[in-house]
C-alpha cells in the first residue's frame, strides 16, 4: 500500500560539532529507516542535506556522505543546499523551500535514529487531521558529566520519563509536519540559539492543531568539553528570557522576576529530578551528591544568562556556536 510521500532535511551546523564517524552513524540509521518505511508503502521524495557553506563547498560534502554513508546514496535521491553564514533554523526553512514531499521530516546530523524510527514518525498521517508529529530524543551518556547533563537537559530520559516527556516541546531534530502547513508557517525569526522550535510550536497549536507525540525514538550525542557547557548555559538563560518576552511579556521587571522564579524552581527541580533518576542512568549512588552541586552550578549559569538579558546588562545579540568551545 503506497502511503504519502515525505522528505527528510538534515541541517548540517551541528556536524561541525561532532566526529565524521559519529554523522556516519546517523546516515547510516537514517538509510537503514528509509528502507523500513520503504517496506510500509512510504515513499521518499528526497534527503535534502543544507549546509552553511559556500555553493562551491557543495560537492566536497556529497563526497563526504556518500563515504559515511553509500547505501543512502544508493537507496534515495540527495539534495543539496548551501545558505552561506545560515544558523540552525534558517538552515531548515531554507530545506523546507526545496522540499517535495507531502511530509517534511527534521532529522539532525548530530542524532541517531533508532529502529522503527521513522515508521513511527510517519504512522499518525494515517489520520488526515494530523498535522505534526513529534518523536522522543534522549542524550546518549557514558560517563559521570554525560549521565549528569542527561538528567539536566532538556530532553527526558530514554526510559521511565513520561512525565518530563510529555511536558516536552517541539523536537526541531526529531519531529516530522505536513508540508501543507509548513510552507506558510517557517521557523519563525528569532536571535536565539533555540528559541525558534518553541515559537512555531506556539504557533500549531494557536491554530488548533495538536502535536501528536510518538515512539519514534533518536539518541542525540552528549555534549562534550567544558566551554561549551559553560557557553550553553548561559545561551540557555538568555533564550529563557526571549521566550518569556515573546510569550508573556516584554517588560523587563517581570522578566526580572521571571528569572529570578526560574533560577529557584529549577534549581530545586534539577536537584530532585538527579536524586530520583540518576540510577536509570547507571550513575553509582557516590557520584550523585556531586552531581547535584553541578547542577546547581549550571542552573546558576542559567539564571545569569537570563537576568543579564532580562535587566538589559547585554545586548540581545544573535546566538551562534563560538568557535572555542569545541566538540559538542
Amino acid at each position: 500500500m503506497q502511503r504519502e510521500s515525505y522528505s527528510i532535511i538534515v541541517e548540517m551546523e551541528n556536524a561541525g560539532t561532532i566526529d565524521w564517524d559519529e554523522v556516519g552513524a546517523g546516515l547510516a540509521a537514517l538509510s537503514r529507516e528509509i528502507k523500513a518505511a520503504a517496506g510500509l508503502g512510504y515513499v521518499a521524495r528526497q534527503v535534502i542535506f543544507v549546509h552553511a557553506g559556500e555553493a562551491g563547498d557543495t560537492p566536497l560534502l556529497r563526497r563526504r556522505i556518500e563515504d559515511a554513508a553509500p547505501e543512502l546514496a544508493r537507496d534515495v535521491t540527495l539534495g543539496f543546499c548551501a545558505l552561506p553564514g545560515g544558523r540552525y533554523y534558517e538552515l531548515k526553512n531554507e530545506g523546507i523551500a526545496q522540499a517535495t514531499g507531502d511530509i517534511v521530516v527534521l532529522y539532525d546530523s548530530d542524532t541517531v535514529a533508532q529502529p522503527g524510527w521513522l515508521p513511527a514518525l510517519l504512522k499518525p498521517f494515517q489520520d488526515p487531521r494530523t498535522v505534526a508529529v513529534n518523536g522522543h530524543t534522549y542524550l546518549e551518556h557514558d560517563d559521570f558529566a554525560s549521565r549528569t547533563f542527561a538528567l539536566l537537559w532538556i530532553f527526558p530520559l530514554r526510559d521511565h520519563d513520561r512525565r518530563f516527556a510529555a511536558k516536552r516541546a517541539m523536537n526541531a531534530n526529531n519531529c516530522a509536519i505536513r508540508r501543507s502547513w509548513l510552507a506558510s508557517h517557517p521557523f519563525p525569526n528569532n536571535n536565539g540559539f533555540k528559541v525558534s522550535c518553541t515559537l512555531l510550536d506556539r504557533q500549531l497549536r494557536a491554530e488548533g492543531h495538536d502535536l501528536v507525540k510518538t515512539e519514534a525514538l533518536a539518541s542525540h550525542y552528549p555534549p562534550r568539553g567544558w566551554r561549551f557547557l559553560l557557553w550553553r548555559a548561559l545561551v540557555t538563560g538568555r533564550d529563557a528570557d526571549r521566550k518569556y518576552a515573546a510569550l508573556k511579556s516584554a517588560s523587563r521587571p517581570r522578566r526580572v522576576f521571571k528569572a529570578m522564579r526560574r533560577w529557584a524552581s529549577a534549581s530545586w527541580r534539577a536537584s530532585l529530578r538527579i536524586a530520583l533518576q540518576a540510577p536509570r542512568t547507571g550513575m553509582p549512588a557516590w557520584q550523585v551528591p556531586l552531581a547535584v552541586i553541578v547542577g546547581l552550578v549550571f542552573n546558576a549559569l542559567v539564571f545569569v544568562g537570563q537576568i543579564s538579558l532580562a535587566a538589559g546588562l547585554v545586548r540581545d545579540d544573535v546566538e551562534r556556536v563560538p568557535a572555542f568551545v569545541g566538540h559538542s
